[in-house]
């Protein structure tokens, strides 16, 4: 024996709708909640932190340069290239939103194009890695590394 389709349809339209009660409680309330504004230079300026670093340099063929710098300051120094991994200590201000590091390295003429990692450990944060692969003899990059 067939049921009665009306009813049928009714019923199942009342199951959606109880259905619909819930979800608009826990859904509909999210628009209404604020969410917090970050200003850029306030939120970087207020958690800027100084921490020992070791910067650390990977690569498969040696460059004749490298220059690492965080707001036009210098990270690297007089790194020692002779062997890979190349590591330093600095003294490195971090902030947890991340930041910018402008990574730049020259080869020699005739060296292929090759991979060069940065490894940087602040204390207390953990370990962050990024590879670049350079285009031609040279590579210019903007990392970005959030703890």
């Amino acid at each position: 024996m067939r049921g009665f389709p009306p009813l049928q349809i009714f019923l199942l339209a009342l199951a959606f709708g109880l259905l619909a009660i819930p979800l608009v409680q826990l859904t509909g309330n999210a628009a209404n909640v604020p969410t917090p504004v970050l200003m850029v230079g306030e939120a970087s300026a207020a958690k800027l932190e100084n921490v020992p670093t070791l910067i650390r340099l990977r690569y498969a063929h040696k460059p004749t340069s490298v220059s690492l710098k965080q707001a036009g300051k210098e990270l690297l120094g007089a790194v020692d290239l002779a062997e890979s991994p190349s590591e330093t200590q600095v003294t490195m201000a971090i902030s947890k939103a991340g930041d910018d590091l402008e990574l730049t390295a020259s080869w020699a003429d005739g060296t292929p194009e090759t991979a060069l990692t940065l490894e940087i450990e602040p204390d207390g944060n953990e370990e962050r890695s990024q590879t670049r692969w350079s285009s031609g003899t040279a590579l210019n990059e903007i990392l970005t590394f959030i703890w």
